[in-house]
């Protein structure tokens, strides 16, 4: 995953060569849309007499996590990603993670992932990787189009799904 969004580093924009891979990447990811909801986890029921309980065997929805990058009004290229886990049998907070980064890819419309992405994988990495790990997110909520992507692509909506599901 790593090498899409690889660039040119030196140059203030992307080469028409990162353009070129940036779509195809895109486009490749697209083809793993899957747009059905294949989830192993159920929602929990709520009756007007509270919670029902489910069968031990089923497994419900309990961490939902959500993901978004901010940038610096004084330096554009100074960025803050953040992620946060909530268990929403209680409505805590479990994990919340962030890091202050420069980033070096422009804007360029249609392409956000390519700037905002790598960032937030690293984050969602440094939580498989600790002992918090349990409360890796079985739902990830992006900041992001989506479907409704300009060029129809819902690229960060794909990267996520895909990382997510690995």
């Amino acid at each position: 995953m790593e090498k899409l969004f690889e660039t040119e580093a030196e140059e203030a924009s992307p080469s028409l060569q990162d353009h070129k891979r940036w779509i195809e990447a895109q486009d490749m990811l697209r083809r793993r849309l899957v747009t059905e909801d294949d989830f192993a986890w159920k929602l929990p029921k709520t009756t007007s007499r509270g919670r029902e309980e489910e069968p031990e065997e089923v497994e419900m929805l309990r961490y939902i996590g959500g993901v978004d990058v901010s940038f610096s009004k004084e330096d554009p290229s100074v960025a803050c990603g953040t992620l946060v886990v909530l268990d929403i049998q209680n409505l805590q907070v479990v994990y919340e993670d962030f890091a202050i980064v420069t980033i070096d890819v422009p804007y360029v419309p249609g392409f956000l992932a390519f700037r905002e992405a790598p960032i937030l994988l690293e984050l969602l990495q440094r939580l498989k990787k600790k002992d918090a790990s349990p409360f890796y997110p079985q739902l990830l909520m992006v900041d992001g189009n989506g479907i409704l992507h300009p060029r129809g692509k819902c690229f960060v909506t794909i990267l996520f799904g895909i990382y997510i599901s690995s």
